[in-house]
């Protein structure tokens, strides 16, 4: 039962990763070479999980505030590396929170006014911020040590590492195969 901002804080935080996790799968799915059908559905899994994430991430962030025990000042959630409580780790989600929040907004707010090649680069962000978002959690969740917690962020980890190669793989598979084509 979730009784202290405590338990809210760390669903929240584990929850915001969780989706970030989805959505990034699902992004790296979409434009998968071996997947073939269902691609609106897999857009919208992806975009909807993105938001989801960024919700619960925000709400992370607003009940660290509001915590009793270890309360952060907005300062300290806003701008990395200045919390008392564990600056470098604390920095780790913040720069998550503005990597995925500037991705979100190029993508779902400002891709229409923007160059395609310079959205592409940014929207590639999504990977270091989901990099950092797991190391975030790892370092400072209290849950860590727990070998269920240890096991989601390993699978969750390997799953997205496996896609991101197989999707790297085949997208230079299908651009060897187009250039020897063309040499033919």
């Amino acid at each position: 039962m979730l009784t202290s901002t405590w338990d809210w804080i760390r669903l929240l935080g584990f929850l915001a990763y969780f989706y970030f996790t989805v959505s990034i799968i699902f992004g790296l799915l979409r434009k998968s070479p071996f997947v073939k059908s269902h691609k609106n559905l897999i857009y919208h899994i992806h975009q909807n999980a993105g938001w989801l994430g960024l919700i619960t991430v925000i709400g992370h962030m607003f009940v660290l505030i509001i915590d009793h025990y270890e309360p952060y000042r907005l300062g300290e959630i806003l701008f990395p590396f200045t919390a008392n409580y564990q600056p470098f780790s604390s920095a780790l989600g913040t720069i998550a929170f503005y990597l995925f929040l500037i991705v979100i907004l190029t993508s779902d707010v400002w891709i229409r006014t923007m160059n395609r090649s310079i959205w592409k680069k940014i929207h590639f962000l999504v990977l270091p911020a989901w990099a950092l978002s797991l190391a975030h959690g790892v370092l400072i969740g209290t849950d860590s040590e727990n070998p269920v917690i240890l096991l989601f962020y390993l699978i969750s980890a390997g799953l997205t590492l496996s896609i991101l190669v197989a999707r790297t793989v085949g997208q230079l598979t299908k651009k060897v195969d187009v250039s020897t084509s063309h040499h033919k």
